[in-house]
């Protein structure tokens, strides 16, 4: 058997030969796309696709993984070389729903490598509250450790506050309907204590109000503020406000509200501004910013309009300045998502379709049961161009908010 084995190898070795020096091909014409998906990025225990599509959703390559993985995907070569601009599409599942995410309109050759600065911080207990001396004009009561947070309305009860650590410092919020706040930290809380909360020992929290230049109404508001040295990871962040509503979240001259405790260092505040979240052809604009808190509100310089929302024939109409635009759907079942970033240059086509390895191993997966919820428009603050954006994404080792300053964006509810 041996001597066998020793005839075969170089017979071939030789064969292999015959075939390069035969077809002559320029293997880097057909290379479409390099991958690289790092530890806890996708499941363990979950088989993920990848696959790249040209602008007619015909698949050019597709692959399957489990967990991390790196490889090369390359178009057949026994076709016609690739176009230069592809997409990208990634699916996995996560419990019962399934998350589907496409890129349209990326340079063929493309390296991307998908970090994970996430880990999901495991609940280890609660502590527990109760309130005295709550004042008349109380609105809302936020109680927040690091990550976690919940809301108490009244003085009759006693709340349960979850934790990730052992021993955290407790933020309490007192939102008052004139909007003001009160606050106190509870310092070096530990699970399974209880606190009696006296309002009355409460000081008097900061007030930030930011001007609405944006001629629409306030619709939504939200602030979480965070220790100077911290990440802006959600788990990182102490809640101080969230919700809508004249009086606490905005002025009657809709100018949005922000009260915070001068011991944090640092902000994500986020406000929507338009027509009642998810109306149905309604649209809402939205300014997320890291770091201080701004002293304006925005409307981007851009805006959408649909023109079609079938996923074989999409037309959108697209104007002003911004990075990329986003295609919400969802299927009818409602246990998928599928979000498509689209290149600025790309207004209309159809989106991918599925390789046959998906619908092999998960049947109940279907394309056509996919519809769209809603269209979006971004202006990141930290890239001028998509290609800016992806060389940070994808070549950047931590959280994007800690990079990126923040974003304004149009979003557009279908029917």
């Amino acid at each position: 058997m041996k001597n066998l084995q020793l005839l075969i190898i170089p017979l071939l070795i030789f064969i292999s030969c015959e075939e390069t020096e035969e077809t002559d091909v320029d293997l880097g014409d057909y290379h479409l796309f390099t991958a690289t998906f790092d530890e806890g990025e996708f499941d363990d225990d979950v088989t993920s696709f990848i696959f790249i599509s040209d602008g007619d959703g015909n698949v050019l390559a597709d692959s399957s993984f489990v967990g991390a993985a790196s490889f090369e995907l390359f178009a057949d070569t026994s076709l016609s070389p690739p176009p230069d601009t592809i997409s990208v599409t990634t699916v996995t599942k996560e419990g019962e729903n399934f998350e589907i995410v496409t890129n349209l309109g990326i340079d063929k050759g493309s390296e991307w490598t998908w970090y994970n600065p996430y880990y999901e911080p495991e609940e280890i207990g609660q502590s527990y509250y109760n309130f005295t001396n709550l004042p008349d004009n109380l609105f809302r009561v936020i109680i927040s450790s690091n990550g976690r947070y919940r809301s108490a309305f009244n003085d009759n009860d006693t709340y349960e506050l979850s934790h990730n650590e052992s021993l955290e410092d407790v933020l309490i919020m007192g939102l008052l309907n004139d909007g003001s706040a009160t606050y106190k930290i509870v310092q070096g809380v530990s699970v399974g204590e209880t606190h009696s909360i006296d309002f009355s020992e409460f000081s008097v929290a900061n007030q930030i109000i930011m001007n609405n230049n944006s001629d629409l109404n306030c619709d939504y508001s939200r602030l979480d503020g965070y220790d100077s040295n911290d990440s802006f990871i959600s788990y990182k962040r102490h809640r101080l406000m969230y919700g809508g509503g004249e009086g606490f979240s905005w002025d009657s001259n809709q100018n949005f509200i922000f009260n915070y405790p001068p011991e944090l260092g640092k902000f994500r505040t986020t406000a929507y501004a338009g027509d009642d979240w998810g109306t149905t052809g309604g649209k809402n604009w939205f300014q997320s910013t890291v770091g201080e808190i701004p002293q304006t509100f925005e409307k981007i310089n851009a805006d959408i309009s649909v023109i079609n929302s079938e996923i074989n024939n999409f037309e959108v109409n697209l104007t002003g300045t911004f990075d990329h635009w986003t295609i919400h759907l969802r299927n009818s079942e409602g246990s998928g998502d599928w979000v498509v970033y689209v290149n600025p240059s790309i207004n209309n086509g159809k989106l991918p379709l599925f390789p046959t390895s998906i619908s092999n191993e998960y049947p109940e997966l279907l394309r056509q049961d996919f519809i769209m919820n809603s269209v979006d428009v971004t202006d990141l603050f930290c890239a001028e161009n998509l290609e800016e954006w992806h060389d940070l994404y994808f070549y950047t080792d931590g959280y994007y908010l800690d990079y990126c300053s923040g974003y304004r964006r149009l979003i557009h509810w279908l029917d």
